[in-house]
């Protein structure tokens, strides 16, 4: 692995465990009562670093899919002989793979935003983030604009397929996201053949 992946990776682990005690503090003490301070603390940073992977205390709470790895994002947007469907289910069986707590994770939001429904906006925030990104993925390897129907459908879709695959696997399943993706990918294709 090179130099730049391994940042990547350091990076998302630091995102993910920077969210992870936001979640945990939140479920022990309540919303109104952690503060970015604490979650620094908890999660062994400065409160500065912190502000450097989330703009809020929210954000960090209801983070969302993770951003797409920049490399597999570059890998899809060149690749010109696989259908765009497939093209995507690879890009998105690669981002399950670098997501590995996405389980427990939901698990905590939904608990969350049961408790603080108040947070609901802050999910639909990221997750149009995260559909932005995979628009300008699919707007990039079609040569057109991000806010053209195309890209914002496929990216929309997408977005289903990771939400059906995250939430169809029981908590105590030994099925990978991996799989799940490529069975929601599986009933979108039988669905397009009809």
């Amino acid at each position: 692995m090179n130099d730049s992946g391994l940042r990547e990776r350091r990076r998302d682990m630091t995102r993910r465990e920077i969210s992870r005690a936001a979640m945990d503090l939140v479920l022990e003490q309540g919303l109104g009562e952690v503060t970015v301070d604490d979650i620094a603390d908890r999660a062994g940073i400065s409160p500065r670093t912190f502000f450097n992977y989330f703009p809020s205390k929210r954000a960090a709470l209801i983070p969302g899919p993770e951003p797409l790895a920049p490399e597999s994002v570059e890998q899809f947007a060149a690749d010109r002989e696989t259908p765009v469907i497939d093209g995507l289910r690879i890009l998105l069986v690669d981002h399950a793979r670098r997501s590995p707590d996405i389980r427990q994770d939901v698990s905590a939001v939904h608990d969350l935003l049961t408790r603080y429904p108040e947070l609901l906006p802050t999910l639909h925030e990221s997750i149009a983030g995260f559909e932005e990104s995979l628009a300008d993925a699919v707007a990039r390897r079609l040569d057109l604009a991000a806010g053209d129907d195309v890209p914002r459908i496929a990216a929309a879709t997408c977005a289903c397929v990771l939400k059906i695959a995250v939430t169809s696997q029981a908590p105590d399943s030994t099925g990978t996201l991996e799989h799940e993706i490529s069975r929601a990918f599986d009933a979108l294709r039988e669905l397009l053949a009809h």
